[in-house]
C-alpha cells in the first residue's frame, strides 16, 4: 500500500524586486545565441514593466507566452558572472549584492551560529 501523504509547499519570495523573463507557451525561456535572456528588472506585479517585456517579445517575433518573475535576481555582465564564479570557488557568497544572504549571515553571527 502506497503512502499518499500530501505535503503543502509554500513558495517564499526572497524579495519583491527581481527580473521578469519571457516564457513561451511551451515553457522555454527566450534567449539569444549567447544565452542572454529576454528580461526586464522590476518590482513584482509591475504591470507596465511586464507590458514592455511583452512588447519586446513581440518585436522578436514571439507570439504568445507570459512573463515569469524571478525574485531576488538581477542582471549581471559577463565580467560580473566570472567574478561570481571565482567568489564561489573561494567559499564566499558569489554575489556581493546578495542582500538576503548578507542579512542571514548577520542574523546567524548575532546568534553565534557559523555557516
Amino acid at each position: 500500500m502506497k503512502n499518499k501523504s500530501k505535503q503543502k509547499v509554500t513558495l517564499v519570495e526572497e524579495s519583491e524586486y527581481g527580473l521578469y523573463l519571457w516564457e513561451t507557451d511551451d515553457g522555454k525561456l527566450i534567449c539569444d545565441e549567447d544565452s542572454n535572456y529576454l528580461n526586464i528588472p522590476a518590482k513584482k506585479g509591475d504591470r507596465e514593466r511586464v507590458r514592455l517585456l511583452e512588447l519586446a517579445a513581440r518585436d522578436c517575433g514571439i507570439e504568445g507566452g507570459k512573463a515569469v518573475f524571478f525574485s531576488g535576481n538581477r542582471r549581471v555582465t559577463d565580467e560580473e558572472y566570472e567574478y561570481q564564479k571565482q567568489r564561489l570557488e573561494w567559499g564566499l557568497t558569489p554575489d556581493e549584492k546578495d542582500y538576503g544572504s548578507a542579512r542571514d549571515e548577520l542574523l546567524n553571527h548575532s546568534k553565534g551560529l557559523k555557516l
